[in-house]
């Protein structure tokens, strides 16, 4: 042992959390093959399988039970001996950084984060993605340093994620909409053509609205599906279209557009958003100002 390789433990910590040579390859940036390997060193040094193939998957003997408790300590401990202690300095800074974002968030929060940045920041290069079925992995991994959605997540213990605000949910229409001044009841949506923002891990199974609608025999008239939003507010400025949405998104809209508000009895998905990051990552200085950064524009924007 007195020449044990420390990496092997990191693959090891991988293939225990994705029961996958395939995954974790990927998530460790190396083969399949490398992967397969690393695993009968592994084998050999516990003297133990570690992992069992059953029915084509991968199962954990007890060694390996009792090793998924330790070693995530072991590796968080590590992190944290090897961070610089000296703060970030986000004047001089000039890192990369990628951020995944739900859509829907983004339309609103995008240009006060990216304002803040240019402020703060200047030289750090910023690229914001939208938030998809690969965005945990990518997080995990450090393709992607920050992700931002709605909230809770069904997320690997690997990630953190903070509730990091609430929102709430209004119908974005066209400013001289003939239903601008009421409030919109349930029987109110059989008279307008619904546009849905389609955004993936959201509602692209089916869309929260005829969720709301179904227990009342409501269905709603739904014209227009995109998940390219600028489309569906240029169909909204020249129609009676109505667009279920954040209203956080309603009030960031330019001047051609207004919102109605949701009857209080019809019950609304949860405006809870969250942001998410890796625990190997939660003591860096870099993510530290950008989590308390990020913190900060939310709040503020929530308490105006």
């Amino acid at each position: 042992m007195k020449n044990f390789d420390l990496n092997l433990l990191r693959t090891l910590n991988v293939l225990l959390e994705t029961r996958s040579t395939t995954i974790a390859a990927t998530r460790l940036h190396t083969s399949q093959p490398a992967i397969s390997r690393s695993l009968r060193k592994l084998r050999d040094i516990f003297q133990d399988d570690l992992l069992i193939r059953k029915n084509g998957k991968f199962q954990l003997t007890v060694k390996a039970e009792e090793l998924t408790q330790t070693l995530p300590m072991i590796f968080n401990g590590i992190d944290e001996l090897m961070w610089n202690a000296e703060p970030f300095e986000p004047l001089s800074a000039s890192n990369d950084l990628t951020i995944a974002m739900n859509s829907s968030i983004a339309q609103w929060f995008a240009p006060i984060l990216i304002q803040h940045f240019s402020q703060t920041a200047p030289n750090i290069s910023l690229t914001i993605v939208d938030w998809t079925e690969s965005s945990p992995d990518d997080i995990a991994d450090g393709t992607v340093q920050y992700g931002i959605n709605y909230f809770p997540m069904d997320l690997p213990k690997h990630l953190i994620q903070r509730k990091g605000g609430t929102d709430s949910f209004v119908l974005a229409c066209q400013k001289k909409h003939q239903h601008i001044g009421k409030i919109m009841k349930a029987v109110d949506f059989e008279q307008y053509p619904i546009a849905i923002h389609v955004i993936q891990n959201w509602n692209d199974k089916k869309d929260h609205l005829s969720r709301i609608l179904t227990p009342m025999d409501i269905k709603p008239s739904i014209k227009l599906r995109s998940s390219h939003l600028n489309i569906i507010l240029q169909a909204i400025v020249q129609s009676d279209m109505l667009l279920p949405c954040s209203k956080y998104l309603a009030q960031s809209l330019d001047e051609r557009f207004s919102y109605i508000e949701f009857d209080q009895s019809l019950t609304t998905p949860e405006g809870n958003f969250g942001f998410v990051y890796a625990v190997k990552w939660r003591n860096d200085p870099f993510l530290q100002w950008l989590n308390t950064s990020i913190s900060n524009l939310v709040n503020t924007k929530l308490i105006q």
